[in-house]
């Protein structure tokens, strides 16, 4: 039990690291959220068992990280919306063009 919550506690905080410095940083909570409940999970083992402190320390440390780049780049960083109007006049351009096409089709009977 020890090992498995400490394996599933290491790969999900580096998993919410990768995930944190991406363009999928909003992704990164859930397994931030799972390296936390391992790392809870860790502690009350800790303490009806003598179990070594790093491993525990490892996977606050890094969920911590990677909570912490999570909510500055929520914060800090907004989505900016391009010029939409070329987009607008390119669209209606395109369906100009589409029209024109299906007036020029014969279809015989």
């Amino acid at each position: 039990m020890k090992r498995l919550l400490i394996i599933i506690g290491f790969i999900s905080a580096i998993l919410a690291i990768v995930l944190c410095v991406t363009p999928l940083f909003k992704i990164a909570v859930f397994p931030i959220i799972a390296a936390f409940l391992c790392g809870l999970g860790l502690l009350f083992l800790k303490k009806k068992k003598n179990i070594k402190t790093k491993a525990i320390q490892y996977i606050f440390l890094l969920t911590i990280i990677s909570l912490s780049f999570t909510i500055y780049k929520t914060i800090f960083i907004k989505a900016e919306v391009g010029n939409t109007e070329e987009l607008d006049q390119l669209d209606e351009s395109s369906e100009e063009e589409a029209l024109k096409e299906l007036e020029d089709i014969e279809i015989d009977f």
